[in-house]
């Protein structure tokens, strides 16, 4: 019984964040007031020509990313809905898949800023990786407060 109302629990409290992730619009929208597109643009500063190639770098970049997001998603859901059900090593997968993503999208963002310094400078480039940095970093911790911590679904279950 106690595990069944830790599992509620754990859906209850995630729910409504992967519901935002499924429409990343909605979440940005939400968290920020804007679509993120329009965030990007209005932080990263580019003129001319520099701009075209900006933004379809930029298109190319968001289209890996929100592969990894859909990623993200099917595994923390998979968390979600089977918490009070996971054994040691099924919850140790998990937590691998999690890191690897986390990884990937680390090295995404890093890959396309070294991309975009070379075709439209540093600063832009620069500009592009820490307004990414910032909105991903948001989302994590959307994610973290919006679930149980781990150790508090033990004590519920206890």
């Amino acid at each position: 019984m106690k595990k069944l109302l830790v599992l509620i629990l754990a859906i209850l409290f995630a729910a409504p964040i992967f519901a935002q992730i499924n429409d990343e619009i909605q979440m940005f929208q939400s968290m920020f007031g804007m679509p993120k597109k329009e965030i990007v643009n209005e932080f990263v500063k580019i003129e001319g020509s520099k701009s075209e190639v900006f933004w379809k770098m930029y298109e190319d970049y968001e289209s890996q990313r929100k592969k990894l997001g859909e990623k993200r998603f099917v595994v923390l859901n998979n968390y979600v809905k089977n918490y009070s059900k996971l054994s040691a090593d099924e919850t140790e997968a998990i937590m691998e898949d999690i890191i690897l993503l986390t990884n990937r999208q680390d090295k995404l963002i890093a890959r396309y800023y070294n991309k975009m310094k070379k075709s439209i400078g540093i600063s832009a480039a620069a500009q592009f990786y820490q307004i990414e940095w910032y909105l991903q970093s948001q989302v994590r911790t959307n994610i973290l407060e919006s679930i149980p911590m781990i150790s508090e679904l033990e004590k519920k279950s206890n």
